[in-house]
């Protein structure tokens, strides 16, 4: 009788455990199908550099859609991108005023008003107006403050592992990093410009260009390195440099008294 029992609780233990490795290896819960409605212009070429991790696997979306020829797509069509052909979330738009508009294949196509709550993902680019402005929480970095007249892209993680890259290609941004999400030793954000490339393991910083595309980097609170043409200066706090388009960073001098980024 013993034996019997504990044969039983040594089955239910082993169907226990069963059950729960399962559980863990479920998709994210964060990640949910989203459904689109087709915009004038955009094509299913366009849509799947949008929206689709792969964007060759266009005729999944299709069959998903239960869609037989890709010209029945039209403007005003509602289309459901599951989980598994959807891009990673790389934010999302935490604050939003003025004119901002967004574009999810790369600056090709349309541009459509951006939305407070919108994900960002890889490849995403969103430019403001002379009154627009957004705040972008980016996932296990921190907070991006794009500011008027910009355009501002995230180019996402070459590895998992990897920092995210972002890139501004006009106008300026604020940034601010976790503390909590930095490594020692380890960057958890590169910020691409075109005169510039600004590794970042925190906290407070600002990236502004000028109408030549020259930048100056500013530092906040913790550390920058700013590289250019081969060299890298290490920004610390209350310091800044200017890189000229095509040359090497200057040294670091002292900037004025600094302001501190708050949430709007």
């Amino acid at each position: 009788m013993v034996n019997k029992m504990t044969r039983s609780f040594l089955i239910l233990c082993l169907i226990l455990l069963f059950q729960t490795q399962f559980l863990t290896a479920e998709e994210d819960p964060k990640l949910e199908p989203i459904t689109i409605t087709v915009q004038k212009g955009e094509n299913l070429s366009l849509i799947s550099k949008k929206y689709l991790e792969d964007s060759n696997r266009w005729s999944e979306l299709l069959k998903y859609n239960k869609i037989p020829n890709p010209n029945l797509i039209k403007p005003g069509m509602n289309l459901v991108i599951p989980v598994f052909l959807r891009k990673p979330v790389m934010g999302v738009a935490s604050f939003v005023i003025g004119k901002v508009e967004w574009n999810g294949a790369g600056g090709t196509g349309p541009w459509t008003p951006m939305k407070l709550g919108q994900e960002l993902h890889a490849k995403d680019q969103i430019k403001t107006s002379e009154k627009g402005k957004v705040d972008i929480q980016i996932r296990e970095v921190g907070l991006i403050r794009v500011f008027h007249d910009s355009l501002f892209e995230v180019k996402g993680k070459e590895t998992p592992n990897s920092a995210v890259s972002v890139a501004l290609l006009k106008g300026s941004l604020d940034a601010k990093v976790n503390k909590s999400a930095q490594k020692q030793g380890d960057y958890k954000l590169t910020i691409v410009n075109p005169s510039a490339t600004a590794g970042v393991r925190g906290t407070e910083f600002r990236v502004e260009l000028d109408s030549k595309l020259n930048s100056t980097t500013s530092c906040f609170e913790g550390v920058v390195d700013v590289n250019a043409q081969g060299k890298t200066v290490t920004v610390t706090e209350g310091m800044a440099t200017f890189v000229e388009k095509g040359k090497a960073p200057v040294e670091p001098y002292l900037i004025p008294e600094a302001p501190k980024l708050k949430a709007e």
